[in-house]
């Protein structure tokens, strides 16, 4: 029998810790999902995927890569799927290298590249019908050798052809101005340092471009430059803009612009990491670096005199660094993060919510304790009324109240100010009132006769006695007022209008409004990631005191 319930315990601890278990990992789902979304570029987000891809190590360039390989679809039987799928892409492959003389000459090399034809493979499954992966294997490869055409092989392969490339450049100026040195495709980039090529591409890729192959297999960095006219005086170039085509290798990227005898180098870096064409700024420093304007730019910094001081003509070097594996994969991980810091003032924002929170904290701390103490621990006319319409206070909607207090805070010349956030909370929160009179009902009375007798007033009996008995009750109503202050969201909204002021959860809107068109769900999982960490550290930090204080919550006398 002691056996039996000694195997029963045992199988419900098994039970109850699967059943805590589970539950963190349905609880801790979303949070993964945010961490790793935080490490995407936007061309992972659909098909969506727990995890985001893990960058190779590219030490060459031109290569192949594919975004998406072949995959089952829903409808089609795993053994059709495993009976099909290899016949069929090497026949696309056939068809593939039967184009030969409708390609460029370039292709050559990689006719026979297994990315291609998975990328085609990838690309017609979206609409072949699913009654195909019942037939035979030639019949099913018939239907997409007759799908694969010259135009859709071409529009595949500049999607896998994985290479760097540069195009235009353009000056603009403080004075709005704009220069394009490059236009018609007239490009002189030329290598200077490093073990790289310069290969005209002219046609068969998605635009004009000078290619640039390179290997990093003796050094670690190579550098291009061009030498174009310029109109703009020295101290009235705002920025440069070089168009350039990455592959996704996620190496450094950085610039020096030389004009007039004067150097300004990067003292930020872009990284290859899409493969596609960007437009990477960079803009002398200024007053706009510090600014709360959004910041799309790179840092270009003075870097004093240069040997470079032809009359009428810049000179633009662009450098790529090697990043070995590790490095890549950190360069990807913490591009979003890097680019969220940069590109809005979340350290503003940090600022501000924390000078939020510190105030609130304060503010409840105190006010919410002298209130309770006066109904708790002091007898005068009208106490108990006076406590019911406090309770009374909880019922009322916050919607309710919302527009009174905006002409009240108006009229007083707070609007666009922080202080209608925190100064409110020196006069308590009801709940925070409630919660305190009940602990402080628990203290016994002999302890504040005693403190009388010793000459000791009610201030030094609430300092002295009162709040040292009731620690786990204040960090209880600190946690929670933290919470509530750091992710409040209407409170801002309705009061500022000064971007310098907003708090992080009003500063992440922001950020997303000021996208626009270009909105990344990487950037803002990266902003929110950032603005999550704190509430999470407090979390671990104060547990115990907050199981303490919700424990005692539920204890009499």
């Amino acid at each position: 029998m002691s056996k039996r319930r000694g195997i029963g315990k045992t199988v419900g601890w098994l039970f109850s810790h699967f059943v805590l278990l589970l539950g963190s990992i349905l609880f801790a789902a979303p949070f993964v999902w945010l961490l790793s979304t935080s490490s995407k570029v936007n061309d992972e987000l659909y098909p969506p995927k727990w995890f985001p891809q893990i960058p190779t190590g590219v030490v060459e360039s031109p290569y192949m890569g594919v975004r998406e390989r072949p995959s089952k679809p829903a409808m089609v039987d795993g053994e059709d799927w495993k009976r099909l799928a290899e016949p069929v892409r090497d026949a696309i492959s056939e068809a593939i290298q039967g184009y030969r003389g409708e390609f460029p000459e370039f292709y050559e090399p990689f006719l026979s590249n297994s990315e291609w034809a998975d990328a085609v493979f990838a690309r017609l499954l979206k609409r072949a019908p699913e009654s195909l992966f019942t037939e035979t294997d030639s019949e099913a490869a018939v239907w997409f050798v007759d799908s694969v055409t010259p135009e859709l092989a071409r529009e595949v392969f500049d999607t896998v052809y994985r290479r760097v490339a540069l195009a235009d450049v353009v000056f603009y100026g403080w004075d709005l101005s704009i220069e394009k040195p490059t236009a018609g495709g007239r490009f002189q980039w030329r290598v200077v340092e490093g073990d790289a090529e310069i290969v005209d591409r002219p046609e068969g890729l998605d635009r004009p471009a000078q290619e640039i192959r390179y290997s990093f297999h003796g050094r670690g960095s190579f550098r291009v430059e061009t030498i174009l006219p310029i109109g703009i005086a020295l101290e009235k170039l705002k920025k440069v803009v070089v168009s350039n085509h990455c592959d996704r290798s996620w190496h450094s990227i950085s610039a020096t612009v030389e004009l007039e005898g004067r150097k300004y180098v990067s003292a930020q870096s872009a990284f290859a990491g899409t493969d596609l064409w960007q437009d990477t700024t960079w803009q002398v420093e200024s007053e706009d670096d510090a600014s709360i304007k959004m910041k799309t730019w790179l840092r270009l910094k003075a870097a004093g005199a240069s040997e470079f001081s032809e009359p009428g003509k810049a000179r633009v070097t662009v450098e790529y660094r090697y990043a070995p594996h590790v490095l890549a994969v950190l360069n990807k991980y913490t591009d979003n993060y890097r680019k969220a810091l940069r590109i809005a003032p979340i350290g503003q924002y940090f600022r501000n919510s924390v000078v939020l929170v510190v105030l609130n904290v304060i503010g409840q701390v105190v006010g919410s304790s002298l209130v309770a103490f006066a109904f708790a621990r002091l007898r005068w006319p009208g106490r108990d009324v006076c406590f019911y319409l406090v309770l009374a206070t909880i019922m009322i909607p916050p919607q309710v109240t919302m527009i009174p207090l905006f002409l009240v805070f108006k009229e007083l010349g707070w609007y666009n100010t922080l202080k209608p956030l925190w100064v409110t909370s020196f006069f308590g929160g009801a709940f925070n009132i409630f919660l305190l009179r009940q602990f402080m009902l628990g203290i016994p009375r002999d302890l504040e006769d005693s403190a009388k007798i010793d000459g000791c007033g009610y201030f030094r009996i609430y300092r002295s006695i009162v709040l040292p008995l009731i620690k786990p009750a204040l960090a209880t109503i600190g946690i929670f007022t933290f919470l509530s202050v750091w992710n409040d969201f209407m409170g801002p909204l309705v009061y500022l209008t000064d971007q310098r002021l907003f708090p992080l959860s009003l500063g992440l809107f922001a950020l997303q409004a000021l996208q626009g068109g270009a909105f990344s769900f990487g950037l803002m999982m990266s902003a929110s990631v950032l603005m999550t960490l704190p509430v999470i550290l407090l979390f671990f930090s104060a547990q115990r005191t907050f199981i303490q204080g919700v424990t005692l919550t539920g204890l009499k006398g």
